[in-house]
């Protein structure tokens, strides 16, 4: 379920929080991630310059991806090359021209009962999101799909917003990637913003042939 709220005249969608697993709150998350092309990310980059501006302190501790999934172990190569090419098929569904489109809607999305309590991304939303039928061998290492991914471009806390921000980008791209992210706090990071992440290889979605 998801609750749309109109904030200073920002519409952002907050996803509710579910249970996970048992497991060590300090310790890292492993996820699924969709990684839009270098020159898509210019306009992210510069929206979290923004956001940092007004006061989200947590512009940075999140990279310029999508988190599509929780995962208990990191996807194989073979794995992620699938789910790219099922994405693709996703982005060809409607006009067929494959674009992703990003933003419209400044979104909330909550990390999950207690993969990370009290963090949530805010960013741009996606109109694409991993399917929830999914080959049993693949959502069998699916702790969490997140139903309508969004974009980094910043971590909050308690999800926490000041009363005035700038609008979110509005663009759509083609060309983008799906990695394996591993995101962990760190222990003797400040004002409960400092994280490191790592992505694995990318293996990018199929081109679009016109």
């Amino acid at each position: 379920m998801f609750l749309y709220i109109l904030y200073h005249g920002i519409t952002i969608l907050k996803t509710l929080r579910h249970s996970l697993p048992e497991r060590t709150h300090s310790g890292p998350v492993q996820l699924l991630v969709l990684v839009p092309h270098r020159d898509a990310r210019l306009p992210l980059r510069n929206w979290s310059g923004a956001l940092f501006t007004a006061g989200i302190y947590g512009a940075w501790s999140f990279p310029q991806v999508a988190p599509l999934a929780i995962a208990a172990e990191p996807f194989t190569r073979e794995t992620l090359k699938s789910l790219a090419c099922v994405l693709r098929e996703q982005s060809l569904a409607g006009d067929g021209n494959g674009k992703i489109n990003a933003g419209g809607a400044a979104v909330i999305s909550a990390f999950p009962g207690n993969a990370l309590p009290g963090a949530a991304i805010f960013g741009p939303a996606l109109n694409i999101a991993l399917p929830a039928d999914l080959a049993p061998q693949i959502a069998e290492n699916i702790l969490y799909r997140f139903a309508a991914p969004v974009l980094g471009c910043a971590l909050l806390r308690n999800d926490k917003l000041p009363p005035a921000l700038p609008a979110p980008p509005v663009f759509s791209f083609r060309a983008a990637a799906l990695a394996n992210m591993r995101y962990r706090p760190l222990a003797a990071g400040r004002d409960l913003y400092s994280f490191a992440w790592n992505i694995g290889a990318l293996h990018w979605l199929p081109s679009v042939h016109r």
